[in-house]
């Protein structure tokens, strides 16, 4: 069944499959699959460098979905596979990503936390803290 659909057990864990083993790229998914930066596991500045760093253009994933890659084969081995250590690709971007470059206001911001990644790493620092701290009532309260 669908995760909506499942049995209350399942809820919450995807789409139960019997497919391999069911897990990494045995998973079913929402078809989208991109990897953003060549450091996936690793904080960096990559995703602005990526984003303003190549020409872009709508491809589908091994699924079926829109999704975007670089022009002309650029980038090509320099992303990790998720799954497997020994495959490499080219990044991938969504069509929400690219918005952040494309559409004016956002654009300015980006372009922004590109060239100042200080103030990037600040304002997701600051974000993240509200955002896991929300709901905890006044500071006097937290631990730590």
């Amino acid at each position: 069944a669908e995760p909506e659909g499942a049995d209350i057990a399942q809820q919450g864990l995807g789409w139960a499959n019997k497919y391999g083993s069911g897990k990494g790229g045995d998973a079913i998914t929402s078809g989208l699959e991109v990897i953003w930066t060549t450091t996936p596991t690793k904080w960096s500045n990559n995703f602005f460098w990526n984003l303003f760093g190549y020409e872009w253009e709508l491809t589908k994933s091994p699924a079926g979905a829109h999704q975007w890659k670089p022009k002309h084969g650029a980038g090509a081995n320099t992303v990790p596979d998720a799954h497997d250590p020994s495959k490499r690709h080219a990044p991938s971007m969504l069509t929400t990503d690219l918005a952040l470059r494309f559409d004016p206001a956002y654009e300015k911001i980006s372009r922004r936390f590109l060239e100042n990644p200080d103030q990037f790493a600040d304002a997701f620092a600051r974000a993240w803290f509200k955002l896991t701290h929300r709901d905890m009532g006044p500071k006097a309260r937290y631990l730590g």
